[in-house]
């Protein structure tokens, strides 16, 4: 059977290793997804928490001891302000470092001026069980809902913290109720291994599940960046004809196009110059999608051009639809802080599927009815 000491030793050693991971992440990656470089420092002072330990009654108490504790603790509160991070909320750094200062000064007292090992174990495992309470909380409470994101490093590592959170829960009732185990703490004892032996692995378990998180989020962000236009947010244009194509597939409903076309564009690049042109084209993105359904996916088509397909909408709605959202772009000119407002309008063009029809037909009547629109005095719906 493993002693404590030996258990102690190899979880720093993986945990130097977990940090060394996370650290070994791309620049430009611990960027954009928050809470890595919280989490590789986390890992970096357990490991120095755990030689700290293990060198217990051969280096001075002030190390294998006190900064022991304040290492470990502050490992603890580095994942809850990474997770904070992560979910891209303030990490609170503040209450987690008051947290983990007063808890050390009570431990303090209790080891220089009224030594009681049971009363320092309760201290570190109640602060130590709160805090990761209250990261898996944070990891169940903002974990994406969306039905195309995996949901299985979430639960993992909440189900990993947790459970980390009884085994704390246990180890202060095992103090309390039995206050003579909680002598030498590296005593080769059956509660201490079992102890150590769990809460290593569940530690490494928490440290995997940091980067499965991770993996899940950069995942997500890349499925993004191949389906959204990089300018506007909106869908990029062959993500709208696939999802077009279905629809027509499909044939149990029925199913619209619109394509929305800014009128004059090119007088407002030449006029207000290409970057006011760029800022006009998110505008009127975000504009638009204050009035869509959650079903109806607005891409970008090309140039100044948006296409939007609408579900379960034959041609009378598909007609109303575009009148709304072109009335909606007129109410809404775009205000830039050194200019005047600018008034947009669009010209859209409207298509239902028919039966029997392909997409290149469908796309086409769009196209039709969208010069229509243009050629008729723009700034009003058409339908083919």
């Amino acid at each position: 059977m493993l002693d404590p000491r030996s258990i102690i030793f190899i979880l720093s050693a993986l945990s130097l290793l977990m940090a060394v991971v996370l650290f070994a992440m791309p620049s430009s990656v611990r960027e954009r997804v928050g809470g890595a470089r919280y989490w590789s420092a986390s890992m970096f002072t357990v490991a120095i928490a755990s030689v700290c330990y293990g060198l217990r009654s051969v280096i001075p108490d002030l190390f294998s001891l006190v900064l022991a504790n304040f290492a470990a603790l502050t490992a603890i509160a580095l994942i809850c302000a990474g997770g904070r991070c992560f979910f891209e909320r303030p990490p609170r750094t503040a209450w987690l470092a008051g947290s983990v200062l007063l808890a050390n000064l009570a431990m303090f007292y209790f080891f220089y001026l009224n030594d009681q090992l049971a009363a320092r174990v309760v201290i570190f495992s109640a602060l130590s069980g709160a805090l990761m309470a209250y990261f898996g909380v944070n990891v169940v409470r903002y974990r994406p809902r969306d039905e195309d994101r995996a949901q299985f490093p979430y639960l993992f590592t909440a189900g990993s913290v947790f459970f980390d959170v009884l085994i704390s829960c246990l180890r202060i009732l095992n103090t309390l109720v039995v206050p003579a185990q909680s002598g030498d703490f590296l005593a080769p004892t059956l509660i201490n291994v079992l102890y150590f032996s769990t809460h290593s692995l569940l530690a490494i378990c928490i440290s995997v599940g940091f980067i499965l998180m991770l993996n899940e989020r950069l995942h997500a962000l890349l499925v993004h960046q191949l389906s959204h236009d990089a300018l506007t947010n909106a869908y990029t244009r062959h993500i709208v004809i696939d999802m077009a194509t279905h629809e027509l597939a499909a044939g149990r409903e029925p199913a619209s196009l619109l394509l929305l076309d800014i009128d004059h564009f090119k007088r407002v690049n030449d006029e207000r110059g290409h970057q006011t042109g760029d800022e006009v084209l998110k505008h009127m993105v975000r504009v638009l999608g204050t009035g869509l359904r959650a079903n109806e996916a607005l891409g970008r088509y090309g140039g100044e051009e948006f296409v939007l397909l609408l579900r379960n909408t034959d041609a009378d709605q598909a007609a109303r639809v575009g009148d709304r959202l072109r009335e909606r772009v007129a109410e809404s000119p775009y205000r830039a802080a050194d200019a005047e407002p600018l008034p947009i309008t669009v010209s859209i063009g409207a298509a239902t599927a028919q039966p029997g029809e392909s997409l290149e037909q469908w796309l086409k009547r769009a196209d039709t009815a969208l010069y229509q629109a243009k050629r008729a005095g723009r700034n009003r719906v058409v339908s083919a």
